[in-house]
């Protein structure tokens, strides 16, 4: 009995050594405590962290072997909407270039034979020649039919786009207006000088008056209410190019207070005459210039209206430029004084302009044509004319035009039509060869 313990006990103390675990889970008891160091559910944190920014996350996503394999497919479509976009550029091309050479055969055998449009698309495509104020708007018009001409000839290789100048109207009538029945302008071969108000085509353009009382009634306070309105749009630098045109004998029409006179290089001039129908103006204006330039002897000071511009004058005063900045906005009769400028240009002289008005683009005009009744009873002006359109009843050629501000602040330098244009104004080939620019005749 002794003995089967003994080797009992001596079989246990082997296998207690071979195996440890079971010496130690046999020998040793296990106690549990009630609470766990590691709770099931661990309490949450108070600060939620920070989620991660929309662009990093697009980052990572392209990371990803998903968006990899996708990239195939998003290469291949947009390369399709380019083909798709490229086609239809390169087939109007085609079809402009095609009717562009039958126009120019036509126009070397007669150039009575072509129609309005063709004239446009010839004149446009001249390197030499680009298209006055209202022909560009016209030929806009003839554009967006063109369009829709091409949509409904799609398969047709044969069509010419070629309308009258009726079917464009009723075309354009056509279209949907919020204000009234759309129409297009009418050309004529003398489109100078007729004496046609384009602007009253638009109902928002405020009746003109004449503001003489209310710059007389402003003149002191004109200035200081003025002038943080020009400092927010850097107008200071369009009057420093308007007073850098000046040159030999200067008459500035609408003069005011004399807001150009800082930036007046007497150097550059011979004399200087200032025009304003407010007498109240012209004399602010006359204190700033003796203040300004108290040596220069050769200025006149003028009241009068721009519309009387030719009965105020001598028959033998002329001049080689005559300046306005903002002033058109506010003459009973814009064309009147256009035309009056130009008669008291020298041969070769020069007209200067720095004026508001409309922009290319709708949303400008939209706001510009809200807001033209409360413009006019603040400023007397009539912000939203057509400025090119007034230069072009008027009868002068633009040999310089800049626009800015949206496209609502225009630079013009204008000119008689039977001026022939200096050497800076001509095109870079013209000048480079020495020739003459070539018109394009009707």
């Amino acid at each position: 009995m002794i003995a089967r313990r003994l080797m009992s006990h001596q079989t246990l103390h082997k296998s207690l050594i071979i195996n440890p675990t079971l010496r130690t889970s046999i020998l040793l008891p296990r106690f549990y405590s009630t609470k766990s160091p590691f709770p099931l559910k661990p309490p949450t944190p108070t600060s939620k962290e920070p989620e991660m920014p929309k662009w990093r996350q697009w980052g990572l996503y392209m990371k990803t072997k998903e968006f990899k394999k996708k990239m195939t497919g998003y290469y291949l479509g947009g390369f399709g909407v380019v083909l798709i976009t490229m086609f239809f550029y390169m087939r109007d091309r085609f079809h402009e270039n095609k009717q562009l050479k039958i126009i120019q055969s036509k126009y070397f055998k007669d150039p009575k034979s072509l129609s309005e449009y063709e004239y446009l698309m010839f004149k446009t495509h001249n390197p030499q020649e680009k298209l006055r104020p209202l022909e560009m708007k016209k030929y806009k018009i003839y554009q967006m039919m063109r369009k829709e001409f091409r949509r409904k000839n799609l398969l047709d290789s044969e069509a010419i786009f070629n309308p009258t100048p009726e079917e464009l109207d009723e075309w354009y009538g056509s279209q949907a207006s919020r204000v009234k029945k759309l129409r297009a302008p009418v050309l004529t071969e003398d489109i100078m000088g007729k004496g046609r108000d384009s602007n009253k085509s638009n109902p928002n353009i405020v009746s003109a008056e004449d503001t003489t009382a209310f710059f007389d009634a402003k003149a002191k306070e004109y200035d200081d209410e003025i002038k943080w309105e020009e400092r927010g749009i850097l107008m200071g630098f369009r009057r420093s190019w308007l007073m850098r045109q000046l040159k030999g004998d200067v008459l500035e029409v609408a003069c005011g207070t004399g807001r150009n006179i800082p930036y007046l290089r007497t150097d550059k001039i011979k004399s200087i005459t200032f025009l304003d129908s407010s007498r109240n103006m012209v004399e602010l204006c006359k204190e700033k210039f003796r203040a300004a330039h108290p040596k220069f002897q050769k200025v006149a000071f003028t009241v009068g209206k721009a519309e009387d511009l030719v009965d105020l004058a001598d028959d033998n005063l002329k001049y080689d430029t005559v300046v306005e900045a903002f002033g058109l906005c506010a003459h009973e009769d814009p064309v009147l004084a256009l035309k009056n400028m130009a008669k008291l240009l020298k041969p070769g002289g020069r007209i200067v302009l720095l004026e508001h008005g409309r922009s290319t683009w709708d949303f400008i005009n939209n706001h510009l044509d809200f807001r033209s009744e409360k413009r006019m009873k603040t400023w007397a002006c009539r912000w939203n004319l057509d400025i090119g359109e007034l230069v072009d009843e008027a009868g002068l050629d633009i040999t310089y035009e800049k626009r800015v501000h949206f496209r609502t602040t225009w630079m013009l330098v204008c000119k008689k039509p039977e001026d022939p244009l200096s050497f800076d104004e001509k095109p870079f080939w013209n000048k480079l060869w020495g020739t003459e620019v070539q018109h394009v005749k009707r």
